[in-house]
């Protein structure tokens, strides 16, 4: 029973993209609220889907994202993203090597960076471009595919390119965080970008906002003991925190 209804859900929001939990409500009026969100947690486990507020889309429609959707995702929770993103830039050394990781916080961390003389890198092409208004800074893309979806070079160029540069600090975001599996994302090429960079880097940076807690996506890259700083915003789950300091890792 419990198979069937959850293919049944599965081929609906493969069908529309995305569902509701109204929608939900409605086709499935004997079952209870709690048990759709569970169907929807079996369905974000296994990598198909993305649970979002009042429902779920597929991980097939988030994947076709273009320049114009990743604007939209910028624009979600942007009072959070903007107070990680200060408080990120008070922990930045403008002598260090800073590689700044592709994704919507750290865009906002981009635009707040004073305009000084610090060396970046980045493989976030959008990332590169906020960051060249500013005349002092000296920017380096690293080369290799483009993604569509987030805008980030990945790839074989761009882990080559890795082993030739030298980082100080890294800061880093993430689509989701979960307890069991860490620190995930949507796609392979992406989260070994992720991984290799936060293997280079002296000092990783995370930044992440309570949006993101509690959910999988299908690929890890890091674990939270592999992480210095893990900055968050006000309304964070204090029991996460608390998680995270018994890592040994600092909370801002």
């Amino acid at each position: 029973m419990k198979k069937s209804r959850i293919e049944k859900i599965k081929e609906l929001i493969e069908k529309n993209g995305k569902v509701s939990y109204d929608e939900l409500a409605a086709l499935m009026p004997n079952y209870s609220e709690m048990t759709l969100r569970r169907d929807l947690c079996a369905l974000e486990n296994e990598g198909l889907i993305i649970r979002v507020r009042g429902g779920a889309v597929s991980l097939n429609e988030l994947s076709k994202k273009t320049e114009e959707q990743f604007s939209a995702r910028v624009g979600f929770n942007i009072g959070e993203k903007k107070e990680i993103a200060a408080k990120a830039i008070e922990l930045i050394d403008a002598t260090n090597s800073l590689f700044v990781d592709s994704g919507s916080t750290t865009l906002y961390f981009a635009k707040q960076l004073p305009n000084i003389n610090y060396f970046i890198v980045t493989n976030g092409l959008n990332i590169a471009t906020e960051l060249l208004k500013k005349s002092m800074m000296m920017v380096t893309v690293i080369g290799g595919d483009v993604s569509r979806n987030n805008l980030a070079t990945v790839g074989k160029a761009s882990l080559d390119w890795l082993d030739r540069i030298n980082i100080d600090t890294a800061v880093m975001t993430t689509t989701a965080y979960n307890d069991s599996t860490g620190f995930t994302c949507g796609s392979q090429p992406e989260a070994e970008i992720k991984a290799a960079v936060i293997r280079k880097a002296k000092r990783v940076i995370m930044l992440l906002d309570g949006s993101k807690v509690d959910r999988t996506m299908p690929y890890t890259f890091a674990y939270p003991r592999e992480i210095d700083i893990i900055v968050v915003d006000a309304n964070f789950p204090k029991e996460k925190i608390a998680a995270f300091k018994a890592e040994g890792v600092e909370v801002v």
